[in-house]
């Protein structure tokens, strides 16, 4: 059997936890001589396929490619019917890189958020270049970016299931992140303060020619979290977990008093 290309190609980016699909075609595997036919997607449609069949190839780019920009996409076997009315059963396997909450700001009240994010078995990141702050004890359990602004794109890696917090307590380092993190592929983007201060960041960067899309826009969070009356820095880091765990099921964050069920069905969070 020849080496499988497709299939280390897809491992190599399963080690860079890149968003990425594997599809292959299911074929009677009982022979001696079966070589499974594959083609690999990115989100950015970086495409490697072994298959000579191009109408093939087209369906399965076109399946693999909507199943990747699902908010949470699972693996699954489709059957593809072909012009000629037979069918063919495709294995769609999609790797989804872990959650990870990334705090740009090592400050007193980001140490409580990193806590709650570290004890809920998020990965947790922090990224400041004050390495007296963003240290071992404070941080302790999380990796730790020692970087500015201007080095983000080099040193500090964004997938779709990024949550990112931006908390410098700086208006220029805070003007700065948010163009990266708006620019990004983040899920979210929670930005600290009060809405006055995010809106004269977003106008002093629209002066620079830094604009962005309604797409990027409508994922910023701000003020950020939810609305349950913290004040202490501790309150504050929950209010602010609490929201971006229900961004990331796709709920409202409102209250379950009174609620005829708990959770969303499967149609549900499809259609949100």
């Amino acid at each position: 059997m020849k080496m499988d290309y497709i299939y280390e190609f897809w491992l190599e980016n399963i080690k860079e936890e890149k968003l990425c699909g594997l599809a292959t075609v299911l074929q009677g595997e009982d022979t001696e001589n079966y070589e499974p036919a594959r083609v690999f997607l990115d989100t950015e449609g970086y495409m490697k396929s072994s298959l000579t069949n191009l109408l093939i190839e087209m369906k399965i780019i076109e399946e693999l490619s909507a199943k990747l920009k699902e908010k949470n996409p699972t693996s699954e076997t489709i059957d593809l019917t072909l012009s000629e009315g037979s069918n063919v059963s495709i294995f769609l396997d999609v790797y989804t890189p872990p959650v990870s909450i990334v705090i740009f700001g090592a400050g007193h009240d980001a140490i409580p958020v990193a806590k709650q994010s570290v004890d809920l078995g998020y990965r947790t990141i922090v990224i400041d270049a004050r390495e007296s702050f963003n240290s071992v004890s404070n941080f302790p359990q999380t990796e730790r970016i020692i970087s500015h602004p201007p080095q983000f794109r080099e040193s500090v890696s964004i997938t779709n299931q990024s949550y990112l917090i931006v908390m410098n307590h700086h208006i220029e380092k805070d003007r700065e992140t948010l163009a990266f993190a708006l620019s990004s592929s983040a899920a979210y983007v929670g930005v600290l303060g009060p809405k006055s201060r995010r809106d004269r960041m977003i106008a002093s960067l629209k002066e620079e020619g830094i604009e962005f899309t309604t797409e990027q826009l409508n994922k910023m969070y701000n003020p950020i979290g939810l609305d349950i009356g913290a004040e202490s820095p501790e309150e504050i880091a929950i209010s602010i977990i609490a929201e971006i765990i229900a961004v990331q099921k796709s709920h409202d964050g409102g209250f379950l008093h009174n609620k005829e069920k708990i959770h969303k069905s499967k149609k549900e969070y499809e259609i949100s």
